[in-house]
């Protein structure tokens, strides 16, 4: 198994570019990118060497709304248990800063929601929620 380095902390805006980009997750500006990763909550990046090959972040309020947002792998590190250490960092990070009342959600990519039941997470609808919904509005400027 290959070393792999956790780190709670904001990556490199040109980092966050190139994963989103690996990951087919679409290309952002520089400013785009500075500007959500300075409104994230909290970040959960894996590094080999001294690359970033995977990546997640929490966004919301920081006590009753949390979401999980870009939960990225580099498609060269597929299998080895990246995605995991992403999820198991992100929960730990939920389970001391969200209350009783808090509600924490994602958006799984197509066919990647068996990934995330296996960390407690639940398809909707549940005994909790009725069916996922989005705003399905691209702003194409």
């Amino acid at each position: 198994m290959k070393d792999f380095l956790v780190k709670k902390e904001c990556p490199k805006p040109s980092a966050y570019i190139k994963i989103r980009k690996e990951c087919d997750f679409g290309e952002v500006s520089p400013k785009q990118s500075e500007t959500c990763l300075d409104n994230s909550l909290f970040f959960a990046c894996i590094y080999e060497s001294k690359e970033l090959v995977g990546f997640g972040r929490i966004v919301g309020d920081g006590v009753l709304c949390f979401y999980i947002a870009d939960v990225l792998v580099s498609p060269k590190m597929a299998g080895q248990g990246v995605g995991g250490m992403i999820i198991a960092a992100l929960v730990s990070y939920l389970k001391e800063a969200a209350t009783p009342l808090s509600t924490i959600t994602l958006l799984a990519a197509p066919n990647k929601e068996s990934f995330y039941s296996k960390y407690g997470f639940e398809t909707c609808p549940n005994k909790y929620f009725g069916k996922g919904m989005s705003y399905i509005k691209w702003i194409n400027l």
